[in-house]
This record gives C-alpha cells, sequence and structure tokens, in this order.
C-alpha cells in the first residue's frame, strides 16, 4: 500500500463521513428551528369571550 492508496481511502472516509452528518444536521437543525418559532409564535390569534358584568344591585 503506497502513500496515495492510503490518501486515497482517507479522503473517501471524510467523505463519507461528511456525507453522513450533513443530512442530519440538516434535519434534526430544520426541526429545532421550527420548534423554536413556533414556540414564540403569538398567542393573540385566540379570542376571549368577555362575559358582560352585571350591574344590578
Amino acid at each position: 500500500m503506497t502513500l496515495n492508496d492510503v490518501s486515497l481511502i482517507g479522503k473517501k472516509v471524510l467523505v463519507g463521513i461528511i456525507v453522513t452528518i450533513v443530512p442530519f444536521i440538516i434535519i434534526f437543525g430544520g426541526l429545532w428551528l421550527g420548534r423554536k418559532l413556533l414556540e414564540r409564535a403569538p398567542k393573540a390569534k385566540t379570542s376571549q369571550i368577555v362575559q358582560p358584568q352585571n350591574s344590578n344591585p
């Protein structure tokens, strides 16, 4: 095995690791970001029913 062979195997292993990790980062990063955005969403869209107050004594 020559130095070129070892270098080529090392590069292939590195590319394989990157190709495996990048989709996980995209998927889990998107899920995390979506959760954060949904938690920060304004909750004023729900309307509350206000009961009229009786002024009878």
